[in-house]
């Protein structure tokens, strides 16, 4: 079968060029297709499936570039935990090889579907860890009325609250205490930052809620962050909402048949061990 790849690389690494000229020239020699080189894609590359090249945030910023498309993802791991790939450098192209001879293996993670409420527009991503409200100044105690279903949760004060999906699960939400869930289930996980009170503790709610989150008595020193994947940043206002619900698309990640979600847990987190 003839295939048509994109490679998306840091191009902040200088290494990763280097890497990237590497694999693009093994694909043409095996008369594939590299359509797309970039860390920016902005239009559907129409291709197969896509290698990201670098770290796990390499990673998290391809499946918000191409969610829409729900292309097929294979991450090769040039950074240190890695714990979204199984794939590097030392083992790419056996990876590739069985690819273009067997097919595109993936797992189907879910994705968040977020909409930040502004003065003059609502930004809309997705997020395929998390979806983290904190306060601009480290600190200062905020306060984040939850909502689901339009039906008052709770007011959570303290440094904030983390919204997961289960492949973040092992990420900021971990570092809460919050649970590890099995990446390729679909559900929300509430977290609370250093919640100021005994009882708030992280929550699991059904994938099919629609949460939304509103900054209430906080002045303008304290108007809140909401960080997408720990990489995209905006400032929530006083009275201004955060809507967030199960994306449409799944995002879909390749992965090698002999990977094992436990194997990683006990190799990169040190689970169980």
């Amino acid at each position: 079968m003839s295939y048509a790849v994109a490679i998306v690389y840091n191009h902040l690494k200088p290494i990763t060029k280097q890497y990237c000229n590497k694999i693009s020239g093994w694909l043409k020699s095996r008369n594939i297709k590299v359509k797309n080189i970039s860390y920016n894609i902005k239009v559907n590359p129409k291709v197969d499936f896509i290698i990201s090249l670098g770290g796990d945030g390499t990673i998290l910023r391809t499946s918000r570039l191409v969610s829409k498309y729900s292309i097929p993802i294979i991450g090769v791991n040039l950074g240190t935990l890695g714990f979204l790939t199984d794939v590097d450098m030392n083992s790419v192209f056996v990876s590739l090889e069985n690819i273009l001879n067997n097919g595109i293996d993936y797992e189907e993670r879910m994705m968040l579907d977020i909409e930040i409420e502004t003065k003059n527009k609502i930004i809309k991503t997705t997020a395929l860890n998390d979806c983290i409200l904190r306060s601009v100044y480290n600190g200062r105690l905020i306060s984040i009325d939850a909502f689901v279903n339009k039906k008052f949760v709770s007011c959570y004060k303290g440094d904030g609250v983390v919204i997961a999906t289960p492949t973040g699960s092992t990420a900021y939400s971990l570092a809460l205490s919050g649970p590890i869930i099995y990446p390729t289930l679909s559900l929300f996980i509430i977290a609370p930052i250093s919640p100021h009170t005994l009882t708030h503790r992280p929550m699991i709610l059904d994938c099919k809620n629609i949460l939304e989150f509103v900054s209430t008595d906080n002045n303008r020193k304290s108007d809140l962050v909401v960080s997408i994947d720990g990489q995209e940043n905006y400032v929530l206002e006083k009275d201004k909402k955060v809507k967030i619900k199960m994306f449409s698309k799944k995002a879909k990640l390749i992965r090698d048949k002999k990977y094992s979600y436990f194997d990683t847990l006990k190799t990169k987190l040190k689970w169980g061990v």
